[in-house]
């Protein structure tokens, strides 16, 4: 097993996939590939009626807001694997995060594991079932999958 891949959300479940890849990358000396999607799909209309919005200046914003988000996200978890920098990557995409991931994944064969929590940030009420994301990924993919509680 030469490349593990973990998406990573800032979620505790992300955390727990964090902590199982690090085990498996430790034993089989493996590199860690971090991905966060950062997803910067707005509603069309997040003002209400008669307010005069600059559009473009408040969508700028959101995006800039989620590129650093994203950073932060992708800091934080490179941090976890401090001692194994040499066999860390980062990536930030962009996008749906479960068409994203799966693009990504079925674009490079070298990949051998994905290692997802089973729910991630959006979690709330449905975190007795599997997430969303995880569970698109986990029926548009060939690879193996460990999901993590």
């Amino acid at each position: 097993m030469k490349k593990i891949l973990i998406p990573v959300d800032g979620s505790e479940y992300s955390e727990k996939a964090m902590k199982s890849g690090k085990e498996l990358a430790e034993a089989f000396g493996s590199v860690v590939v971090l991905v966060h999607v950062k997803d910067v799909r707005f509603p069309l209309y997040p003002y209400e009626p008669g307010n005069v919005v600059d559009m473009g200046s408040t969508l700028q914003q959101l995006v800039d807001a989620a590129g650093t988000h994203s950073q932060n996200i992708l800091d934080k978890s490179k941090a976890f694997f401090a001692d194994m920098t040499d066999k860390v990557e980062t990536i930030e995409l962009e996008g749906d995060p479960a068409n994203r991931l799966i693009k990504f994944v079925n674009e490079n064969d070298d990949i051998d594991l994905i290692i997802m929590g089973s729910v991630g940030i959006s979690g709330g009420i449905q975190s007795f079932i599997l997430g969303s994301v995880t569970n698109k990924v986990l029926h548009h993919i060939k690879k193996p999958v460990l999901v993590v509680r």
